[in-house]
């Protein structure tokens, strides 16, 4: 009979995990380059560059009218021909953008044999208001110097 509480304890643990599961390649080559959420269209240009042993990968959403909708930057990941790289930190926030608001947003971490001049494909995770996971990608992008 006490093994009762400790089985469910234990069948409850099952499928947990501390945070979401890192996504494959395959996983970010389906996100999309154009997005539509609050009635408006989203992009994301991607500026990823290599300083020394740490590589950082500037994004900016932009709106094809006004301003994007609230929006947080969860997360930068690069697709290479070696696979993937994710930041090891990402911040990101509203700022002016020419004549409208944009969010921009920046991912960081070590180059992990990062080359410049490579071609890269960049994605942006996003979380709306509503607490949806959004992804967004730069389909060409290539890695220059700081």
């Amino acid at each position: 009979m006490w093994l009762l509480p400790l089985a469910a304890a234990l069948l409850s643990a099952c499928g947990t995990l501390a945070g979401p599961p890192t996504p494959t390649a395959g996983d970010l080559l389906a996100a999309p380059t154009a997005l539509q959420v609050a009635g408006r269209s989203l992009r994301v240009e991607a500026t990823p560059t290599l300083d020394g042993a740490t590589f950082n990968v500037q994004v900016r959403v932009q709106a094809s009218r006004a301003s994007p909708p609230p929006l947080t930057v969860t997360g930068v990941y690069v697709v290479t021909e070696d696979g993937v790289w994710s930041a090891s930190s990402t911040q990101g926030d509203r700022q002016p953008c020419g004549a409208a608001v944009c969010l921009q947003g920046s991912g960081r971490g070590t180059s992990r044999g990062l080359r410049s001049g490579e071609g890269v494909q960049v994605v942006v995770g996003l979380k709306d208001a509503r607490g949806r996971t959004l992804w967004l990608r730069d389909a060409q992008a290539t890695i220059g110097r700081d």
